[in-house]
């Protein structure tokens, strides 16, 4: 097993008292400091009292939804967020990254691959971007720090990406034409080959373009490699 860097402040937020308790015991032996609540209102007060670096999100907590709870902890806390559930539906891993989870690993796990996304999550949250971290391509300018993409040719198009989302694109616009690899945009210790989140995340940034006007700007997969960005149509011919 990996060491991590520095051990992370981790909230479990889970109703199930045995998988509760595993959770707590596996982050323990990583070396993370650990609370575990059962509850919405409990998650809060944690926060409220302690800086948290991670919090492990089970959404099924009884009458409060655990989705609506993600996206309260995102607006309101620096803290990460893996959602860790039971359910499997691929509509309900894309809702739930969409909401701004960091991940999304379903039960039943394999307690060193969580922990190895669990480090991976820490790592780069710990890491702080580069002063005014941007990519521009064409007239499309994404600003790292506020995670907004938008036009400079005088259309309004301001579109606002999760971290994780806005962290993927930024990589793709420094490297216009280029193919990224699946292992550069999954930043993670497990093998691309064997999860599939980035692809959601990918499929949510290209939803948010196309509902937001933007069809010049294309992301395209590069089978069994990556991803690449380029310019479509009028705009390929704006320097990049």
């Amino acid at each position: 097993m990996d060491s991590i860097v520095t051990p992370g402040r981790v909230v479990v937020v889970e109703d199930d008292v045995r998988m509760a308790r595993a959770l707590e015991r596996y982050l323990r032996r990583d070396g993370h400091i650990v609370s575990r609540v059962s509850s919405g209102p409990a998650l809060r007060q944690v926060c409220r009292e302690n800086d948290v670096d991670l919090v492990l999100l089970d959404l099924n907590l009884g009458s409060e939804d655990g989705l609506d709870l993600a996206r309260e902890l995102l607006r309101s806390t620096s803290a990460a967020v893996i959602i860790v559930t039971g359910r499997v539906d691929l509509q309900d891993r894309i809702t739930g990254l969409d909401a701004g989870a960091d991940d999304y690993v379903t039960k039943p796990f394999d307690p060193e691959e969580l922990l190895a996304r669990v480090r991976a999550v820490l790592r780069r949250h710990s890491l702080s971007p580069p002063p005014r971290a941007r990519a521009r391509v064409g007239p499309y300018m994404l600003e790292r720090d506020d995670m907004t993409l938008s036009r400079e040719d005088g259309h309004m198009v301001r579109i606002r990406f999760t971290d994780t989302q806005a962290r993927i694109l930024l990589q793709l616009m420094q490297n216009p034409g280029r193919t990224v690899t699946r292992e550069a945009l999954c930043s993670r210790e497990v093998k691309p080959s064997e999860d599939r989140s980035v692809d959601v995340h990918v499929a949510n940034i290209r939803r948010k373009m196309r509902e937001s006007g933007i069809d010049d700007l294309a992301i395209l997969p590069v089978r069994g490699v990556g991803y690449r960005i380029h310019l479509t149509g009028a705009s390929a011919a704006d320097p990049s």
